[in-house]
């Protein structure tokens, strides 16, 4: 006898609830878009595969379980955001094992010190209950730094570090929700030889930490022809 396939384990599972077929579908076609967005970053920036277990580590339970509630509004099904989760969940692969035996979602960690966040760029997004699709900003890795000194000095923030993937995930004040940034280094940009942010990071350079005039680094000026 043939096994039955996810999607139909996924129909089962949706009918005990009274959902039918196509508002399930409709549900976790939004996950899974956001999934292939996320693991088509991850192969532009670090040239391997992010692995679904990976994947929802770096979401966390709280991240995922907000999105679930985004994609339940949005098939139709209401605030039913925790049965959609409750229904994936339960037809989900299990988590993969690493070579420690640790499930994956052990791989983050507190950040301890800003200088942690080694990457020279990252794509940093907000997301909370009330925080739209947006694809987030580029950020530098020296602004990001800073971000991370002054939301943890002032005690109403926390960071944390997943080694696997550099993913730093952080809280500011009295925020609802997290910003979560994420190495992208094909989006650096010339740094500042002074405070090592971008040239546009200068123009607000009071709210963004930067020095107050951007200085070329001698290699981007050794680049520049000279007429």
């Amino acid at each position: 006898m043939d096994q039955p396939t996810r999607e139909q384990l996924l129909h089962a599972e949706a009918a005990k609830y009274g959902i039918a077929p196509p508002v399930i579908d409709r549900a976790v076609s939004i996950i899974a878009a956001v999934q292939r967005r996320d693991r088509a970053d991850y192969r532009t920036n670090f040239g391997g595969e992010l692995t679904p277990d990976r994947w929802l580590a770096t979401y966390g339970v709280s991240g995922f379980a907000e999105l679930c509630a985004r994609a339940a509004r949005l098939a139709g099904l209401g605030d039913n955001g925790k049965l959609l989760m409750r229904i994936v969940s339960a037809v989900a692969p299990l988590p993969e094992q690493c070579d420690d035996d640790r499930p994956v979602q052990f791989w983050a960690r507190p950040l301890t010190d800003p200088e942690e966040a080694t990457y020279p760029a990252y794509r940093v997004t907000y997301e909370g209950p009330q925080a739209d699709s947006s694809p987030g900003f580029d950020w530098s890795g020296a602004l990001l730094r800073i971000t991370l000194r002054e939301a943890t000095r002032r005690g109403q923030g926390a960071a944390s570090l997943e080694e696997a993937t550099g993913v730093v995930v952080f809280t500011e004040g009295d925020l609802r929700g997290a910003y979560v940034a994420r190495p992208a280094p094909k989006h650096m940009q010339p740094a500042c030889a002074r405070c090592g942010q971008w040239e546009r990071e200068h123009t607000l350079h009071e709210r963004f930490g930067s020095c107050s005039q951007f200085t070329a680094q001698a290699t981007d000026l050794d680049a520049v022809s000279v007429p």
